[in-house]
């Protein structure tokens, strides 16, 4: 696996290079153009001079003509070159991303208001999964708010069977061939353009147009203008007596009837203006879901409903509420027919539709692109998916972090046997004991979502994933570290006592008091946890007396990280995790390098 994501780095390295120079070529081409629109802008202004000095001029107006072709020529050149121009340079921005991601480095997407609603979410904050270097940088390629409040949410645990965690992964693969799909939307749309969130767009289109008594006021008008349009057949036949006051009749009750429309074309082109974005999006989607069945399986509402139709009818529409700018046209016109009135019933008929539609078309379009952030990491990462085998075990090879650099990542095989349930890792400083609980929890995570993980293989199960990692006091709240500490150990124990399965990743434990306490706080808490059936995790500690608890308790097995010393006393740190409690220590020796001691 991490020789494809070398192979995956190398070609990605060399398309970003070729983007780079291709980017400057453009950027000289465009700018050349634009000297030359500024020289055909002067020659001109400078052929006019002969056309008003000279009376009698002919082939002057011929030059003069031919000027101004080529000058919008290159004005239309300029702007076609500069939408090129930007397409190119997200596209640039895309790859560099990408092999940011491969090489372990923060891709620069947005996190801290994601980050900020992790927090309000209760989402786990122990093991990377927001913040500037996180899982979430690692897979965001969402377009809108919506799109990132999905994605976000599948960070959380949920309880679902392990057929429809499966169906998800089979889906991603499937739609593997969207790939291109997903990152031309992304070149052609980008994401500065959604300035709206979903919330606000599906308020502000419940929101009628229109009055109540709306539809009375259209009746008598429409009757009117009918009766009007009668009279003036009859009157050309010179059939009967014309009643020339309904030419005076109607027109008064038409522009009487204006002020019931006073807010419609504002309010219209304020929803038209929320929609226009997210228009193309809608018409791209709707044109591919026709040839694929997976997505149609995903946008089948969208799909169907065809809302880019509706916005369109709305733009028109917007056309036609537009005589209010003219106040004059605006009278002429409504004395001759009730068109403020019509237009806004028509207007009031799409923006019905679309309210019935769209809250279920946001949720799917949200839906469409965190896949698509999904699609985009299969392609470029990972492609091992995780297998649930049913055994509530945990199987794996050649696992490491998804965060670090692919040549400095240390894959590690790990797998609980004969009913083992609980991993004591012990182990030298920095040796690499964090990072394994992280490594675990990060692909625990990826594998819930059912996404795929840093792995040769991965066989697990559902696990709710519960850290106790990085602790921290809290001043508003009065907590001192260690009263947090035992909160957090408390939660997860009561949730290893309820029938959802769990992992726990639990690093130092009991740090925070003083050795006597520790031991014997760690040793009620290690043997709860190693009894409880739906329950398996890791805890890490630098108390060697407690490596004796497994030959208590089968369900306890021991594991450590170590360091090797060369000839000149230097350590050097494998990372790879080894079977049994820790034989060396390294706290005094760090000390001494660092002239404490």
């Amino acid at each position: 696996m991490q020789k494809r994501r070398q192979q995956n780095l190398r070609k990605l390295q060399k398309k970003y290079s070729k983007l780079q120079k291709l980017s400057e070529v453009w950027r000289n081409r465009t700018e050349r153009i634009q000297q030359a629109r500024l020289v055909v802008a002067l020659f001109w202004l400078l052929s006019m001079i002969p056309l008003a000095v000279n009376p009698h001029a002919r082939w002057e107006y011929l030059l003069t003509a031919l000027l101004l072709v080529v000058f919008l020529f290159l004005v239309f050149r300029t702007q076609k070159l500069v939408r090129f121009r930007s397409s190119l340079e997200r596209y640039l921005s895309f790859c560099q991303r990408q092999v940011l991601r491969l090489e372990g480095r923060p891709s620069g997407r947005d996190w801290k208001s994601i980050h900020e609603k992790a927090a309000l979410l209760k989402i786990n904050s122990d093991i990377g999964l927001t913040g500037a270097h996180s899982l979430w940088t690692l897979l965001d390629e969402t377009l809108t708010e919506a799109g990132q409040d999905r994605l976000l949410s599948w960070f959380q645990f949920k309880a679902r069977p392990k057929s429809e965690v499966e169906e998800q992964q089979i889906l991603l693969q499937r739609l593997r061939p969207l790939r291109w799909f997903y990152t031309k939307l992304g070149l052609t749309q980008g994401t500065q353009n959604f300035n709206a969130t979903k919330k606000q767009l599906t308020d502000f289109i419940q929101i009628s147009l229109v009055t109540t008594n709306f539809s009375r006021v259209l009746f008598v008008n429409l009757t009117l203008w009918s009766l009007m349009v009668l009279a003036l057949i009859f009157h050309s036949m010179d059939i009967g007596h014309t009643t020339k006051w309904l030419f005076v009749l109607f027109p008064l009750i038409s522009w009487a009837s204006l002020g019931l429309t006073a807010e419609v074309f504002d309010r219209a082109n304020g929803l038209e203006h929320l929609l226009s974005h997210l228009k193309p999006l809608f018409k791209k989607i709707e044109k591919r879901s026709q040839t694929c069945p997976e997505l149609k399986q995903i946008c089948s509402r969208l799909t169907e409903s065809k809302p880019s139709n509706d916005i369109q009818k709305l733009e028109r529409l917007l056309g036609f509420l537009g005589t209010k700018t003219n106040p004059l046209l605006h009278f002429l016109v409504n004395a001759i027919l009730p068109w403020t009135l019509l237009s806004t019933y028509l207007t009031e008929r799409v923006r019905i539709r679309l309210s019935k539609n769209l809250p279920t078309i946001m949720d799917e379009l949200a839906n469409f692109e965190a896949y698509g952030s999904l699609v985009i990491f299969d392609s470029y990462q990972t492609q091992t998916y995780p297998v649930f085998s049913g055994s509530s075990n945990i199987q794996c090879q050649k696992v490491f972090h998804p965060l670090l650099n692919q040549t400095a990542a240390v894959p590690n095989d790990f797998s609980f046997l004969n009913g083992q349930s609980l991993g004591l890792l012990t182990g030298s400083n920095m040796s690499g004991k964090s990072t394994f609980l992280r490594t675990l929890g990060l692909n625990q995570i990826l594998a819930n979502m059912g996404a795929p993980v840093f792995a040769d293989s991965f066989a697990t199960d559902i696990y709710k994933v519960e850290t106790c990692i990085e602790v921290s006091d809290s001043l508003r709240d009065g907590y001192s570290y260690f009263y947090a500490e035992v909160r957090k150990l408390k939660d997860i124990l009561m949730a290893s006592r309820s029938p959802e399965p769990i992992l726990y990743l639990i690093d130092e434990i009991f740090r925070g008091t003083n050795n006597r306490e520790r031991q014997i706080g760690s040793r009620a808490v290690i043997s709860q946890l190693a009894q409880s059936k739906n329950a398996r995790g890791f805890i890490s500690t630098h108390d060697l007396e407690l490596t004796h608890l497994s030959e208590e308790n089968n369900r306890i097995v021991n594991l450590h990280f170590k360091e090797d010393i060369d000839q000149n006393g230097q350590m050097h740190f494998s990372y790879l995790l080894k079977n049994g409690p820790c034989p060396t220590t390294n706290a005094l020796r760090i000390m001494q390098s660092e002239g404490l001691i």
